[in-house]
C-alpha cells in the first residue's frame, strides 16, 4: 500500500484516525490536525519500530472528524477501550487496580473490587493485587467483618468463625453495637486516620474487663496495636494533601505515588515505550481507577485531557506541579532506581571491553523430565528489568529431553520476530548454560545476520563466556553479577513458573476428561478461566454463573477429588 498517498487525502481537521489491520485496529489516535499527525507518523516509521509496526501490520486507514480537539479525545479514549488496538498503550492501564469496597449494609463487610461504580466507601487503589487481598485478610482477622456474602441466616457460624475470621452476625453471636465498632476500626485502619476510634476501643477494653470478658479483652488489644502501628509506620506523613496522586517523569520512565490521609502509601514505576505516550498513559491508567482530589507532578498535560479527568471524576479535581522538596527528592530516587549506569559503563568497558548495551535479552529452558518443554526471555533496558516486555515461549517441535534443540526453536523463534522488527534489537543475548549453548545462539544468530553479541553463564562455577574467548568469575565481580546475575535467575525463574503453570493445567485437564457433564466446550471455559484445580473449586457461584457454567459442575470435581 503506498501510505504517502493515503496520508495525502486526510483532512487538515480535528478529530480520531484509525489504522485498521485484518480484524481489528491496530492503532487509534486524535489529532488537531489529521493529516499533519499522520505525516509525522509515516516519517517517525523510518526510525521508530513501533511507529513501523503500525503502518507494517495495517490495512487500511480511516479517520472520524470532530467538532474540536476535547470532542476528538473523548472518542478516542472510548474507541480504544471499546478496540484495545495493539498498539495503544491507553487500554493497558484502563482494566483498573484493585480497591477495597466497605459496603453499605446493616453489617457491612470488605470486598476487593475494581472500578468505580459501586455503593460503599472505597480505598486504594492498591497497585499491587495481592496487598488488597492481604489487607482484606487483616481486616477479617482483626474486626471479623463478615466473610459470606450475602449475610445468611443460620443457627450455626461456620468455619470461618472458628478460625477466627468471621463474628458470625448471621447467628447473632456478635451485637450490632460491637459489629459497629469493628467497623469503625476497619475505617480506621483503610483510612490511617485512628485518633477517633483509639478512645473507644480502650473504654471497651475496660468495659469487658469489668464483665471478665477476657478474650474479648484480647481481641480489642490487638485492634488497638494494629491502629497504633499505623501511626508509627509511615516514613513520609504530614503531607498537604487529604487524598492525591503524584505522577513524576524521567524520560519514558514514570512513577506514581499514591497519598492517602496526608501518608505516602504506595508506589509503582512504569516504562513506557516512548516519551510522548504519557499522556495516553494518564488517561488509560484514570479509565478505569479512582481520580483524586489532587492530581500533582512534573509534567503537563493537555486542557482537553484535564477536562475528561475532570468530568470522569464527577468531582474538583486540581492539577498541580509545585511538589514539595521531600517529595521530589522520594520520587526521583525512587524513578531512577537502578544500577549507577556511568558505574556500569567503566566495568563493561573495563572488563569485558564493550560498551554498555542497552537492552540486553535473557534465555533459559525449563523441562520436567522431558515434558512440558518451555523457554524465556527476559529483557534488561536501560539499567533495570522491564517484565512488560517479558515473552514465553512452548517448545512443539521436541517430544524428549533437548536442551540445544529447545535453545535452537526458542531463539529462532526470537532471532525472526527481531529480524522483522517487531521487537526492538537487543545489543547482547544472555543464555543460560555453558559453551554448548553459547554455541547454539552464535549459529542462530549467524543464520539470521543479527547485530547481537552472545554470552553464557556457567552455572556451576557461575563463569561468565563470551563468545571472543572471555572468562570472567561473576562472584568476584560484583557490579556486573548484579546485572547478568539478575538476568539468569529472572529468565529461571520465569521459565520455571511457566512449565509449573502447564503442568497444573494438565493435571486440571485430567480431572476434567474423568467428571461426568464435562463436554469439550465446558473444558475450553474451564482452561481459559482457571490455571488450576484449586482455583475452580473455591470459585464463587456468581462468577461460574458468568461463564455458563453450574454450580453441579463444581460439586461433581469436588466430589472426584475427595
Amino acid at each position: 500500500m503506498n501510505w504517502t498517498e493515503v496520508v495525502s487525502k486526510a483532512p487538515e481537521k480535528p478529530g480520531v484516525y484509525i489504522f485498521k489491520g485484518k480484524r481489528k485496529p491496530t492503532y487509534i489516535g486524535k489529532a488537531k490536525n489529521i493529516k499533519k499527525r499522520l505525516q509525522q507518523h509515516l516519517k517517525l516509521s523510518e526510525t521508530d519500530t513501533k511507529e513501523f509496526a503500525i503502518f507494517r501490520d495495517s490495512v487500511s486507514l480511516e479517520w472520524i472528524i470532530t467538532r474540536n480537539e476535547f470532542e476528538a479525545l473523548v472518542l478516542e479514549v472510548d474507541l480504544i477501550q471499546s478496540h484495545k488496538p495493539k498498539y495503544n498503550i491507553l487500554h493497558k492501564y484502563g482494566g483498573g487496580y484493585p480497591m477495597l469496597l466497605l459496603t453499605e449494609e446493616p453489617y457491612p463487610t470488605i470486598k476487593v473490587v475494581r472500578g468505580t461504580q459501586h455503593k460503599g466507601m472505597l480505598y486504594g487503589p492498591f497497585l499491587q493485587a495481592s496487598k488488597a487481598y492481604k489487607v482484606k485478610k487483616l481486616i477479617h482477622k482483626l474486626f471479623k467483618l463478615r466473610t459470606c456474602d450475602p449475610l445468611p441466616k443460620r443457627t450455626e457460624p461456620c468455619m470461618d468463625y472458628h478460625l477466627g475470621l468471621c463474628s458470625a452476625p448471621c447467628t447473632g453471636f456478635v451485637t450490632r453495637e460491637e459489629y459497629e465498632l469493628s467497623v469503625e476500626g476497619s475505617k480506621a485502619l483503610l483510612s490511617g486516620e485512628v485518633a477517633d476510634i483509639l478512645p473507644k476501643l480502650y473504654e471497651k477494653v475496660e468495659d469487658f474487663a469489668k464483665e471478665m470478658l477476657f478474650e474479648k479483652c484480647a481481641h480489642i488489644r490487638d485492634q488497638i496495636r494494629a491502629l497504633e502501628n499505623i501511626t508509627r509506620g509511615q516514613s513520609v506523613t504530614g503531607l498537604p494533601y487529604n487524598c492525591a496522586d503524584l505522577f513524576y517523569t524521567l524520560g519514558r520512565r514514570v512513577g506514581l505515588f499514591l497519598i492517602r490521609g496526608g501518608k505516602l502509601i504506595s508506589k509503582e514505576i512504569y516504562d513506557l515505550d516512548r516519551e510522548t505516550d504519557f499522556e495516553e498513559f494518564i488517561l488509560g491508567y484514570y479509565y478505569s481507577n479512582f481520580v483524586p482530589e489532587t492530581i500533582l507532578g512534573n509534567f503537563k498535560l493537555s486542557e482537553e485531557a484535564k477536562r475528561w479527568i475532570r468530568e470522569r471524576a464527577k468531582h474538583k479535581v486540581e492539577f498541580l506541579q509545585e511538589v514539595p522538596l521531600e517529595l521530589v527528592n522520594l520520587a526521583e530516587e525512587n524513578v531512577k532506581e537502578s544500577i549507577n549506569l556511568e558505574l556500569l559503563e567503566e566495568e563493561f568497558s573495563g572488563k569485558l571491553g564493550i560498551q554498555l548495551p542497552r537492552i540486553i535479552e535473557g534465555f533459559d529452558i525449563s523441562h520436567f523430565y522431558g515434558e512440558d518443554t518451555v523457554g524465556s526471555c527476559v529483557i534488561w533496558e536501560e539499567g533495570r528489568i522491564n517484565k512488560k516486555r517479558y515473552r514465553r515461549y512452548r517448545v512443539k517441535s521436541l517430544s524428549q529431553i533437548d536442551d540445544y534443540g529447545a535453545l535452537r526453536e526458542v531463539l529462532t523463534r526470537r532471532a525472526r520476530r527481531l529480524k522483522e522488527k517487531r521487537e526492538p534489537m537487543p545489543d547482547l543475548w544472555l543464555i543460560d548454560g555453558g559453551k554448548g549453548q553459547m554455541n547454539v545462539a552464535i549459529q542462530v544468530r549467524d543464520l539470521f545476520n543479527l547485530p547481537i553479541k552472545v554470552f553464557s553463564i556457567a552455572k556451576e562455577e557461575e563463569i561468565l563466556l563470551t563468545e571472543d574467548g572471555k572468562q570472567l568469575k561473576l562472584k568476584e565481580e560484583p557490579i556486573l553479577y548484579r546485572v547478568f546475575g539478575l538476568i539468569r535467575d529472572e529468565a529461571h525463574r520465569f521459565a520455571l513458573s511457566y512449565n509449573k503453570k502447564l503442568r497444573t493445567k494438565r493435571a486440571l485437564e485430567d480431572v476434567l476428561s474423568k467428571v461426568k457433564g464435562v463436554g469439550e466446550t465446558r473444558r475450553k471455559i474451564i482452561y481459559r478461566n482457571f490455571d488450576n484445580l484449586y482455583e475452580f473449586i473455591r470459585a464463587d457461584e456468581e462468577r461460574l454463573r458468568k461463564l455458563g457454567l453450574p454450580i453441579s459442575l463444581q460439586q461433581e470435581v469436588k466430589k472426584y477429588l475427595e
